[in-house]
């Protein structure tokens, strides 16, 4: 009798063995909602410079103020130095004039979103996340220089 009772004092480390069995993935889950909650936030930044990029193109014809506003609503997805290379502009026809009333498209394809959490502590190479976006608003007057801008 006495050795079944040696064997039932024995499970002390069976919570440790089962912690290392579940911790990975467990970590690996909630790194990844924080991932995807920061790619998430940044795209929706991206998203909101881009539409008021589109809105202050309605009434501005300057190509690099239309840029530079867009890259100032979104300073930590679209780099002040690199501005001019990821916002573009886009009227309906370049080879003619934009009428009022015709659409303007703004465009930001920064860089891609790496997913870095989960890359560097899980060594996983699941790719980056596209964070393009786009938004159009109509031109509320004629612009006679309407070749756009941008890549």
């Amino acid at each position: 009798m006495r050795r079944f009772r040696f064997w039932g004092r024995r499970e002390e480390g069976q919570t440790l063995v089962e912690f290392v069995l579940i911790a990975p993935i467990i970590f690996l889950l909630l790194f990844a909602i924080v991932d995807f909650g920061m790619y998430l936030n940044l795209h929706i930044t991206v998203q909101h410079a881009v539409r008021e990029g589109a809105r202050y193109a309605a009434v501005e014809t300057d190509c690099n103020k239309i840029q530079l506003r867009t890259q100032s609503q979104a300073p930590g997805a679209i780099p002040i130095a690199q501005y001019q290379n990821i916002v573009s502009v886009k009227y309906p026809n370049p080879a003619s004039p934009a009428a009022a009333g015709d659409f303007v498209e703004v465009i930001a394809d920064p860089e891609p979103y790496p997913l870095p959490i989960i890359g560097h502590a899980f060594g996983l190479s699941i790719g980056a996340l596209s964070l393009r976006s786009a938004a159009s608003a109509r031109l509320e007057m004629a612009v006679t220089d309407a070749g756009g801008c941008g890549p």
